[in-house]
């Protein structure tokens, strides 16, 4: 076998080519009525199709995306059996590629609307589609850096412009994250928007101070020359309709805990990919549970009630941003960095957290405790992208 055959190469544009060998020889109205093969079905169909040294050559997250886009295809069929309403949350359809690399991000819309359509309908329709939507989510969502360090409730982050992070948290300094290398054949491509649409003018240096007083300014000018990449923008306005859609619980939720509804929201996004049906701190499915990530056994008094808003406040009180009084753009934006975690400034990057769809970040992301993968690109919408949007469209206000 060639050299240079290796695993982008066999999924072929987004594993378009994985679909086709897997319905091939089958009739034109078969193909066009067959249900997308599941991970164990379409491996069966490629292997009497592939040599064995190509197959194995396929990625295992090939079969998996297949199963989950399988899962997704027939909730949305049984949501029309069901006659479900419509969602004004509802983005794209059809068939979805099979590559990894963009399944959360055209995958999100779609679930996030089956459990709308469904959630004061058909309970368990719901859950159904909030289960999968945890799934999704557990690809991207790695424990935020304050409770992967300090899983008891934190102290509140950020009381003072002069306070540093560390004695906002009591947080043990952090050794350097372990940097796994780029080998020179897997090299990342550089990304396709050209530069002209970008901000030529939008700040590079990342400070490496993890105090609020040496980076207010930076946030402030991160923010106001933060472009969103053409390429995410029909995602990124996606969040927020849902964000405005979903005003009324954040800022119920938000009066009780005194957190603004926008952070709320932006939070619910990264940290539960905006599942109602699951639990705020983590996505952690269902919510009649309590979680079982980190944190876990949360809320500690619970079942009843068993309610997203109920799991809302427990979380926003454990990760210590309630009753918070300083809301301004820069602190929330600190606040964010510093509950994800400080790795990406330690190492001169732009947190995704913060950052993600936007002209300030390409790819890097740690994706598990420590380990940052320079070939890894996050497909969540950073919050910052969020709150810009929203204050492009006059819905932010920060004091």
């Amino acid at each position: 076998m060639s050299a240079g055959w290796h695993r982008r190469a066999v999924l072929g544009g987004g594993g378009a080519s994985l679909l086709a060998l897997g319905l091939a020889g089958r009739s034109s109205a078969a193909r066009s009525s067959a249900a997308l093969p599941g991970g164990d079905e379409l491996r069966r169909q490629l292997a009497a199709k592939l040599p064995p040294q190509v197959l194995s050559l396929v990625p295992g997250e090939a079969f998996e995306a297949a199963d989950f886009v399988q899962q997704l295809l027939a909730l949305e069929r049984q949501a029309g059996r069901l006659r479900l309403p419509k969602s004004l949350l509802s983005l794209g359809e059809g068939d979805i590629p099979l590559d990894p690399d963009q399944l959360y991000e055209l995958a999100l819309p779609r679930l996030v609307a089956l459990i709308d359509r469904a959630e004061w309908r058909n309970r368990g329709f719901a859950d159904q589609a909030g289960g999968l939507l945890a799934k999704l989510h557990a690809t991207q969502h790695v424990v935020p850096e304050a409770l992967r360090i300090a899983p008891a409730p934190l102290r509140p982050l950020g009381f003072g412009p002069e306070d540093q992070i560390s004695a906002e948290l009591k947080l043990p300094s952090i050794s350097t994250p372990v940097i796994q290398p780029l080998p020179s054949e897997t090299a990342p491509e550089p990304d396709k928007e050209p530069d002209a649409e970008l901000d030529p003018e939008a700040p590079r240096t990342i400070s490496r101070s993890l105090r609020f007083a040496d980076l207010a300014d930076e946030y402030a000018a991160f923010f106001a020359s933060a472009v969103l990449k053409p390429a995410h923008r029909q995602t990124a306005e996606w969040h927020v309709t849902m964000m405005r859609e979903s005003r009324k619980r954040y800022a119920a939720a938000g009066k009780r805990a005194g957190v603004p509804w926008y952070f709320i929201g932006a939070v619910h996004g990264l940290e539960a990919s905006f599942n109602f049906r699951a639990h705020f701190h983590n996505g952690d499915f269902p919510l009649y549970r309590r979680t079982r990530q980190v944190p876990a056994g949360r809320p500690l008094v619970w079942l009843p009630p068993s309610d997203w808003e109920s799991s809302t406040i427990d979380a926003l009180r454990l990760m210590g941003f309630s009753g918070q009084q300083d809301w301004s753009l820069p602190r929330t934006l600190y606040r964010l960095e510093a509950f994800n975690g400080f790795g990406y400034r330690r190492i001169g990057r732009a947190s995704p957290y913060l950052w993600s769809f936007s002209n300030h970040y390409e790819r890097g992301k740690f994706v598990a405790d420590g380990h940052f993968d320079p070939r890894a690109r996050s497909q969540q919408c950073g919050a910052a992208m969020m709150l810009k949007l929203l204050e492009q469209a006059g819905e932010l206000d920060a004091g």
